[in-house]
């Protein structure tokens, strides 16, 4: 399967079937998970995850690109990111990451997200990225800040999850300000 993204550690690639074990491995850790919209997951919530984004990796017109995160080195799955189309009028997409927590602290989050900016601006044109960071993830905090995205505000209590209410903070770049950093 030919991958769609090169980084200096990374290859990006769309996700099949037969992920299954290593999705499980990182999407059913509650730690892991702790900051995420899904999780911990059950065997079932994998499968649907994955036969979900096969099926729209196929599709001509998409309004999600989720891939699979191969460490060159190892060629072992790790994790994932992915954008989601928010908004046909510009176009908008959020944007999210996960790694499995024996690669958490290696720099691999900032360049994945660097791959994943420059692929929703340069190849989606994108008008704006954003992503929302549940409160207390500082890491993904400090990822998104160092890569030179704003601050837009918090939204107490707005997002429910693991039989919870979040608060969510957003950060956003748009494009003429990515132009701006040498895009």
């Amino acid at each position: 399967m030919k991958p769609v993204i090169q980084t200096a550690r990374l290859s990006f690639r769309a996700f099949t079937v037969d992920d299954y074990d290593a999705v499980h491995q990182y999407a059913s850790d509650s730690e892991v998970t702790r900051y995420t919209a899904f999780g911990p997951n059950t065997p079932e919530q994998t499968r649907g995850f994955l036969e979900l984004v096969a099926g729209e990796a196929s599709q001509d017109d998409r309004a999600n690109y989720t891939f699979a995160l191969i460490h060159k080195e190892t060629n072992q799955l790790i994790g994932s990111c992915g954008l989601m189309r928010s908004d046909t009028n510009g176009p908008q997409y959020g944007f999210g990451y996960v790694l499995r927590k024996d690669r958490w602290g290696q720099g691999l989050a900032s360049e994945a997200t660097v791959a994943l900016v420059k692929f929703g601006f340069g190849e989606l044109r994108a008008h704006r990225l954003w992503a929302h960071v549940f409160v207390g993830n500082t890491a993904s905090e400090k990822v998104l800040q160092r890569l030179g995205f704003r601050y837009e505000g918090c939204k107490l209590k707005s997002f429910f999850v693991r039989n919870a209410w979040h608060d969510l903070q957003t950060f956003a770049m748009l494009r003429s300000e990515w132009e701006k950093r040498g895009g």
